[in-house]
């Protein structure tokens, strides 16, 4: 433990680039709508329009050509490259959109999603700059949702 804080400590005082990130994301469902929630993430500048990183599960309206974002899996995970690589997390924005799935009496018991930044590899240490968490479950009467994570300066 005191090996990982050092590390933590260390990451804060040499400031490696950020460069990779990875988004991970658990959902539990008994139902049959493989697309709900619809989920959008954006990675930008706190107080800009300059957006890092953009992602959505799927196309409104849903392509149902193209195989659903949630299968069978618990987890999900997308990882990316920056364009641009960051030299601190400190004035990030992580922006969480929730919208519906394919049908209107969809649920989740659980959900949530996470964002990580990382300097050259995901075996370094990395840096969560946004997590939502709904453990006691979520439907769609409760979408659309916004969620706007800045990290701290």
């Amino acid at each position: 433990m005191d090996e990982i804080d050092a590390q933590g400590r260390q990451l804060l005082i040499d400031r490696p680039l950020l460069n990779k990130g990875r988004l991970s994301v658990f959902r539990q469902c008994d139902g049959l709508d493989h697309w709900f929630p619809h989920l959008s993430i954006t990675l930008k500048r706190a107080g800009t329009d300059e957006v890092l990183w953009q992602w959505n599960t799927h196309s409104e309206p849903i392509d149902f050509e193209e195989p659903p974002p949630y299968g069978e899996d618990l987890l999900l995970e997308k990882y990316f490259a920056l364009e641009k690589p960051i030299s601190s997390p400190r004035g990030l924005e992580t922006v969480f959109r929730l919208g519906p799935g394919a049908s209107n009496s969809a649920r989740v018991q659980q959900f949530s999603a996470a964002l990580y930044l990382y300097p050259d590899s995901f075996e370094d240490r990395g840096v969560q700059v946004g997590v939502i968490d709904f453990t006691q479950g979520l439907t769609t009467g409760g979408v659309p949702l916004y969620f706007r994570v800045n990290f701290p300066w």
